[in-house]
């Protein structure tokens, strides 16, 4: 009897965390404007930091998907927590009364979420064609008609969506009192090496294609269970933006020391991309970008689930083209706390 209990056991302890909910804290250095969701309180707020300050300015109610809990994969009908970018309007012709007037791309999955082993995508920040009162999407969030209308000039490319079950800490308002959670161990599942273009790529072709419609299910691949919510261990902000200084300064320099910036054991994962394209790419730019600009003073970063993202303004002209867009870099630590980049994420604007 005990030897059939056990698989079970195992498959309890494994799939339980796999939906474990993650809550959020603003570190310093936040972006100048940005959206965070509060699935738990079914609020989007829209905030603005000014002298290092931030605020909100406007908050709205929100739905996300049927089922509670963090995706995992496609299919599942969860909406997914961390931290992502708007990357393109959606222009297909879409279901009104299923997704309003407006919808906007998130980069579900980014790199984090690949390492982890999460599928899925077309995640996107729309509306309803009529009230959201007591309803719930397929995995997107969704904000009131004239709500999405009045954030339009806001949901431009490269605006920052922070998604988590809670969101604690200045300046979100504290109706409820949250236990903060203890951190865990971040468990990286095995996920396959995919050849395919490399990040960054704005937009996928997973992101862009006409047919299916938001988290619309295929066939389900396995996924990994997720870590449980993490907590920003104090400085580690201060790390990430010293090691995203260094990054400047040797893309500046065209130097080969950037490479060992990369972790070079997960990046392949998770972006999708060979080490060895990576340094192809970037030895290219090396040679092809000129007049390169990045935004030393403009630096901002946010804290995911186990991570970190910087972003910042990039620059440059090539081949008589002038190019301009935000640029995110995805850390992650080792176990001896040194941070590493697992992904870029380049979106143009």
């Amino acid at each position: 009897m005990f030897r059939l209990l056990l698989p079970l056991l195992l498959c309890v302890t494994l799939v339980s965390p796999a939906c474990a909910s993650w809550t959020a804290r603003l570190a310093p250095h936040a972006p100048t404007y940005f959206l965070a969701a509060d699935k738990a309180r079914k609020q989007l707020f829209q905030v603005e930091t000014t002298n290092d300050a931030p605020s909100v300015t406007r908050q709205f109610d929100c739905i996300h998907g049927r089922v509670e809990g963090d995706k995992q994969k496609e299919g599942d009908l969860r909406t997914p927590e961390g931290v992502y970018f708007i990357t393109h309007k959606i222009t297909q012709k879409l279901d009104f009364m299923e997704y309003g007037p407006h919808a906007f791309n998130l980069n579900y999955p980014n790199p984090a979420d690949r390492l982890r082993g999460k599928t899925g995508g077309g995640i996107w920040l729309h509306s309803k064609g009529q009230p959201i009162q007591g309803l719930t999407t397929r995995g997107c969030m969704a904000i009131d008609q004239h709500e999405i209308t009045d954030l339009l000039p806001v949901l431009a490319p490269g605006t920052p969506v922070v998604i988590a079950e809670h969101l604690e800490g200045a300046p979100f308002p504290q109706e409820i009192a949250l236990a903060p959670l203890s951190p865990a161990p971040l468990d990286i599942a095995p996920h396959p090496e995919i050849d395919a273009p490399a990040l960054p790529t704005l937009p996928s072709p997973e992101e862009t294609r006409p047919q299916p419609l938001p988290d619309h299910t295929e066939t389900a691949l396995a996924s990994s269970p997720a870590p449980e919510a993490l907590d920003a261990p104090s400085g580690d902000d201060e790390k990430v933006l010293r090691q995203t200084l260094l990054w400047m300064d040797n893309r500046m320099r065209n130097s080969e020391n950037i490479f060992s910036m990369y972790d070079k054991q997960n990046y392949p994962r998770a972006s999708r991309e060979k080490f060895s394209s990576l340094r192809k790419r970037l030895r290219a730019d090396f040679r092809r970008q000129k007049d390169l600009f990045l935004d030393r003073e403009g630096i901002r970063l946010l804290a995911g689930p186990g991570y970190w993202v910087s972003c910042f303004i990039k620059s440059y002209e090539r081949r008589g083209e002038y190019h301009h867009g935000l640029q995110a870099l995805y850390w992650m630590p080792d176990k001896a706390g040194e941070f590493h980049i697992i992904g870029e994420v380049w979106i143009k604007n």
